[in-house]
């Protein structure tokens, strides 16, 4: 399978691979040859001297060996060098087929369910060295292979039957060694769960957000125990596993030392007898070493490894296109400007893969386009789940979305996305210039300039030492970290740049503030509803008392909506908002 992935890597790459690999096998027996035959005309050139045609037969011998030597030394780093491009293209390759397949599903599930994690996982996993160590070692047994067979060609020449015998005995020890490790990375696919979990425990030691914590609080013992348990939970099997797997190869190993044993002695009496000369036995003994190549350990183990990565890239391939859970069925574009008129939400039901309750039970909500709707509750209560269905991330489970009277399933889900402009509450803080938070790689132009000042960024960004170009992030040099409250605005500016790119209908803000005091997160949304007067804006809070500005309000509770109305209808109503108002303003009043 690794070998299959060459030539899309690179034709002329493959090709020089190929070149080396069949000269690397080929010049261990031509030398092999040409050394048996100039200790074959050492006797000769002694008795008639260099001058004579035996001691120039052998002066020709030794120029051929030396230079077939030469050579070798000369192709091995070329094949390693070659190897190492190719390989680091295969890998590359296979990395973003794995990231195009976890792409490519309009939907969120894959992303969201264990299998389909320990399935993404696997490719870091299964093997440190990815693709590219496994690809090394398929060209490196190659070559062994292609030498092993023309050393048992040779033999062939002395006893027919003693390369066949030989050649079986190799073939029963490389079919054991195959199982083996097939059965080592199949346990390995087996545990992803428990290795994908030491993985995690792992980067919590080495992780910067984690770092904090770790020490404050002094968990480095505990991490560190909590990864052994976990790291000893899967390996410990394996290891006993291994053991017993070992000591078969060793049992299965014994008939080729033997078979060697009888060739030796075969070599050893035909030149005793006169049957064949001094040069022909180091040639036959020559191949007779070289022929063990066939079941020379250290890279079954990373082929295996190497080609379940791929075995896996593939199957994530298969599953993201055959999966019925993860299509999003609708081919028409939504219509320009949508929505024009209203998002409507009828009956909406939703229950996530696994649960055994709904999480949205028959929730009915009306969103006026151009109007603002802030959407409170506490948590758990269906808020996200809500924004996801919005952004079709999932389609509901019973009940029909809406947008300007047509089903949100009949309309193409990646157009539909890109109609819709979000700042979510875990929104990307990414290690990228400022322009790149903002435009995500567009050339820079005004339209980064006026959505920046529109999230009230602009000053910030003048401010930073590179200005547009200053990486945020303080792990390069040179690079910078912002505060929260300016990560947020530049994660607005980012939602207004998208949504001015492409026109976007529908404008969501879903908790990125949660961790601020109810005066900042007030001040912030504030300056949300500001900025996107006049468009379909949804605003997300637990926090009743920060979205008074709102056009409407709807409070959410268990999956469905229970009060609708302005902030002022809502308190003097006396419902569940009045209360909750009133508890959260008293909470904050001497904040």
């Amino acid at each position: 399978m690794l070998l299959r992935e060459l030539p899309a890597a690179s034709r002329p790459l493959t090709a020089a691979a190929a070149a080396c690999v069949i000269l690397n096998a080929a010049l261990p027996l031509l030398f092999a040859v040409a050394s048996g035959a100039a200790v074959g005309a050492v006797p000769a050139a002694i008795r008639g001297g260099l001058s004579s045609p035996a001691g120039r037969h052998l002066m020709a011998a030794v120029i051929v060996v030396g230079a077939l030597l030469a050579l070798q030394q000369t192709v091995h780093p070329i094949q390693d060098a070659v190897t190492a491009m190719l390989a680091r293209r295969v890998q590359g390759r296979t990395y973003r087929r794995s990231m195009a397949a976890a792409l490519r599903p309009r939907t969120i599930a894959h992303l969201e369910a264990p299998e389909m994690l320990d399935l993404v996982a696997a490719a870091t996993i299964l093997t440190p060295g990815g693709p590219s160590g496994a690809l090394r070692n398929v060209l490196n047994q190659t070559r062994r292979y292609i030498g092993a067979a023309a050393a048992l060609l040779l033999i062939a020449h002395f006893r027919w039957w003693l390369a066949a015998v030989l050649l079986a005995a190799e073939l029963i020890v490389l079919r054991r060694h195959r199982a083996v490790y097939s059965e080592l990375v199949s346990f390995r696919a087996r545990h992803l769960p428990e290795l994908r979990r030491s993985v995690y425990l792992r980067g919590l030691a080495m992780n910067p957000d984690a770092a904090k914590e770790t020490r404050v609080f002094g968990l480095a013992v505990w991490v560190v125990g909590r990864f052994r348990g976990a790291w000893l939970e899967a390996m410990t099997t394996l290891w006993n596993e291994r053991r017993g797997s070992f000591r078969k190869l060793a049992i299965a190993s014994l008939p080729i030392l033997g078979v060697q044993l009888l060739a030796v002695w075969l070599l050893g009496r035909a030149a005793v007898q006169g049957s064949i000369g001094l040069g022909a036995m180091v040639a036959y003994t020559q191949a007779l070493l070289q022929s063990l190549q066939l079941t020379m350990p250290g890279d079954d183990n990373a082929i295996e490894e190497g080609a379940a990565v791929v075995r896996k890239t593939v199957e994530l391939e298969r599953i993201v296109v055959t999966d019925e859970r993860l299509r999003l069925p609708g081919a028409a574009p939504p219509p320009d400007g949508a929505p024009r008129e209203e998002v409507r939400l009828e009956d909406v039901r939703f229950r996530y893969p696994g649960l055994d309750h709904d999480v949205l039970c028959g929730l009915d909500l009306v969103i006026p386009a151009g109007r603002s709707l802030a959407i409170v509750g506490d948590n758990g209560a269906g808020k996200t789940t809500l924004v996801k269905l919005l952004a079709r991330f999932y389609d509901p489970s019973g009940g029909r979305i809406l947008v300007d009277g047509l089903d949100l399933r009949d309309l193409d889900p990646a157009a539909w996305q890109r109609r819709v402009a979000a700042v979510f509450q875990d929104f990307v803080r990414y290690p990228f210039t400022a322009a790149d938070n903002v435009g995500f790689g567009a050339a820079r132009n005004g339209a980064h300039a006026q959505a920046a000042r529109r999230a009230d960024a602009l000053s910030l960004v003048e401010g930073l030492p590179k200005g547009w170009d200053t990486v945020l992030t303080r792990e390069f040099e040179g690079g910078v970290d912002l505060s929260g409250g300016e990560w947020q605005r530049l994660a607005l500016a980012r939602a207004l740049f998208a949504a001015a790119a492409t026109g976007g209908g529908l404008l969501i803000l879903d908790e990125p503030t949660a961790h601020l005091d109810a005066r900042a997160e007030a001040s912030f949304i504030d300056g949300f509803l500001e900025v996107t007067r006049g468009c379909t804006t949804i605003v997300i809070s637990h926090r009743f008392s920060t979205v008074r500005r709102a056009d409407r309000i709807v409070v959410v509770d268990g999956g469905r909506v229970v009060e609708s109305g302005s902030h002022d209808e809502l308190a003097v109503a006396g419902g569940r908002y009045a209360t909750m108002f009133a508890l959260q303003a008293e909470r904050y009043a001497g904040a």
